[in-house]
């Protein structure tokens, strides 16, 4: 389950709003199918890709309100062949078109919504619970100290960290590569992989570590012990950039984020092995209180407010 799904189900719980989160990726189509069919419900909601594919077929079947979720654009799946594509973007859009609500979490993907005729679309961006690591809980940070140290890490040492999934195209080996440049450095990945082949990045490379998926409690907690978060990602809302930002450390993005940000931490790099050690010996000796930046909290969208945001949205569509 996503970090966005996650939090927003937390604070709606806190609302008395009763969610139940269930993947609809594969074959869990089925069991999500048969929750929906079992359960008592009001409202569907369904989450690009499978989410909204299976969801607003039941939401016809069972004649509840349909809630269509677009957390990523499109253009992630460009790359499959290209009849699919088409096939797959006439079906979203049919869907959207005709859900009682649609959301978007990309400014560029709300734009596309008016531009193709969604009625009222919403735009809802991802957040982030702003103390959890501007102030991490002392227990977080006490464990993360000493799974760094379990595997061989100095959590005192000059840490970059990447967290959340591993793919491919977060030049994640890139990362690996300048690695080798910087031995003064630690670097440090935690999450899943999800086809980055972390294990050979870090393989044979001593100060490359990759720790696995933790709660994401413990999140703030490996934070507060990094100089520096990763984040070479081409995407208008990567929620590990928002999480970084709260924690106070600087965050290697890559240029075509200055379209989307200018929080003060951001270092600008194109995603190549010498640019990326380049900027990163550029930080030098400084103490980790040195170049922490930090951030106006109201800067920051908080989950509460996005959740609050769902359940008036629900409310409406249940008039």
């Amino acid at each position: 389950m996503s970090v966005r799904r996650e939090r927003i189900s937390e604070h709606l719980a806190e609302m008395d709003v009763d969610v139940t989160l269930v993947d609809a990726t594969g074959t869990s189509a089925f069991p999500a199918t048969y929750a929906a069919i079992t359960g008592d419900y009001d409202v569907i909601v369904g989450t690009v890709r499978m989410g909204l594919y299976v969801g607003y077929p039941l939401s016809i079947a069972l004649r509840k309100p349909f809630v269509g979720d677009v957390t990523d654009p499109l253009s992630q799946i460009r790359d499959l062949p290209r009849a699919l594509f088409s096939m797959l973007e006439r079906y979203e859009w049919f869907v959207l078109r005709r859900s009682d609500k649609s959301v978007f979490v990309y400014e560029s993907s709300y734009q596309e919504a008016i531009d193709r005729g969604v009625s009222d679309p919403v735009r809802l961006p991802n957040a982030v619970d702003y103390d959890r690591f501007a102030e991490p809980a002392e227990w977080a940070v006490n464990e993360s100290r000493t799974i760094l140290e379990e595997h061989g890490i100095d959590p005192d040492s000059r840490i970059a960290i990447y967290t959340g999934s591993m793919v491919e195209r977060y030049h994640l080996g890139e990362i690996g590569e300048a690695s080798e440049r910087l031995p003064d450095w630690e670097f440090v990945f935690i999450g899943k992989d999800r086809g980055a082949d972390i294990n050979s990045i870090v393989s044979n490379r001593s100060n490359a570590h990759f720790l696995g998926s933790f709660d994401y409690d413990l999140v703030p907690g490996f934070l507060a012990h990094a100089d520096l978060g990763l984040c070479l990602i081409d995407a208008e809302q990567p929620l590990k950039l928002k999480e970084y930002t709260a924690a106070g450390i600087s965050t290697l993005v890559i240029p075509a984020m200055k379209q989307w940000y200018d929080y003060d931490n951001l270092i600008f790099t194109e995603p190549k092995p010498e640019t990326i050690a380049s900027e990163i010996d550029k930080i030098g000796g400084n103490s980790p209180a040195a170049h922490r930046a930090m951030i106006n909290e109201n800067e920051l969208e908080s989950w509460h407010d996005i959740s609050r945001s769902y359940l008036k949205l629900f409310e409406s569509v249940l008039k």
